[in-house]
């Protein structure tokens, strides 16, 4: 019997040991290989979110190691970064137009990256949900619909409508482009309450809870990396980008069994829940509704 014991834990040691030399190995590739982008990046101006450049002189300095953090953890999930670069396309065309049509800066596009990276289909654990990650009130607050049959916040052009009307309201609260971005994350009320308590009304100067703090630097680092994704990738890793849906709109009033509709129309019922799932079940209720479906040349 304790020999046994003692085999147990002589097996156990020699195992850890391996996982350590693994992670070590692991650590030192990704240094010396994976690591393609200029030592102290940071310390220039191209580090600006909307205009406003980051500071890194004087009692600034921690914004280097601040930004040179969010930048290493994108590094590691290359993976992720890969697929927001594929679905751009599909998605950020309407968000830019969006913006400029309201006079925003386009640097807002980020924000939804961050959130959701550019999937339309994902929810929070605490009830965010679509690409700018809306909470239930606040979607509603802005005319999006949030049923258990009907959630328009996964609707990207309507989405991107209400998520612009938020953006714009704390525009006149706000007068820098970082302060909004931390109450977009944060909460205008939250936030307007760290300002006072804090005497200041500079994002850099402020002590945040760790996401809002970190909010930010992950939208600088995101846009520095989408800027310069070539010193990060070549150009055979990130591949091509996705080609936009060729699709045409469909308007309807209800519709009793969307898959029964979709076979009489030669259609499946993936395409119809994956080009619209701001549907949540299988029918729409009374009302107007404009449903997209595949453009097919004949």
């Amino acid at each position: 019997m304790r020999e046994q014991i003692q085999k147990y834990y002589a097996d156990k040691k020699i195992f850890r040991r391996i996982i350590a030399v693994i992670v070590f190995l692991l650590i030192i590739i990704f240094l010396t290989s994976g690591n393609k982008r200029a030592v102290n990046i940071a310390v220039n101006n191209e580090l600006n979110f909307a205009g406003e450049v980051m500071p890194i002189e004087g009692k600034y300095q921690l914004n280097i190691e601040r930004f040179d953090r969010e930048l290493a953890l994108l590094e590691i999930n290359a993976a992720q970064f890969i697929m927001i670069y594929k679905r751009w396309n599909l998605i950020i065309p309407t968000i830019e137009k969006q913006l400029k049509n309201a006079g925003l800066p386009d640097d807002l596009k980020y924000i939804p990256i961050i959130e959701s990276a550019l999937r339309d289909n994902v929810v929070s654990s605490a009830g965010a949900a679509g690409l700018w990650q809306l909470m239930p009130w606040t979607a509603q607050k802005y005319g999006l619909i949030v049923t258990t049959g009907v959630d328009e916040r996964y609707d990207v052009a309507k989405s991107t409508a209400a998520a612009i009307s938020h953006l714009k309201e704390l525009s006149k609260q706000f007068n820098k482009r970082t302060l909004v971005a931390a109450a977009y994350n944060r909460g205008e009320n939250g936030l307007q309450r760290s300002l006072e308590s804090q005497y200041t009304n500079n994002f850099y100067d402020l002590w945040l809870n760790n996401e809002t703090s970190r909010y930010v630097f992950r939208l600088l680092s995101m846009k520095y990396m989408r800027e310069h994704k070539y010193s990060f990738f070549d150009r055979a890793s990130l591949g091509d980008m996705y080609t936009p849906f060729v699709t045409k709109s469909m308007s309807v009033k209800s519709i009793a069994d969307i898959a029964d509709r979709a076979r009489n129309n030669t259609m499946s019922y993936y395409e119809v829940r994956k080009l619209n799932p701001w549907i949540m079940s299988n029918s729409l209720p009374e009302g107007k509704w404009n449903i997209e479906v595949f453009q097919v040349n004949k």
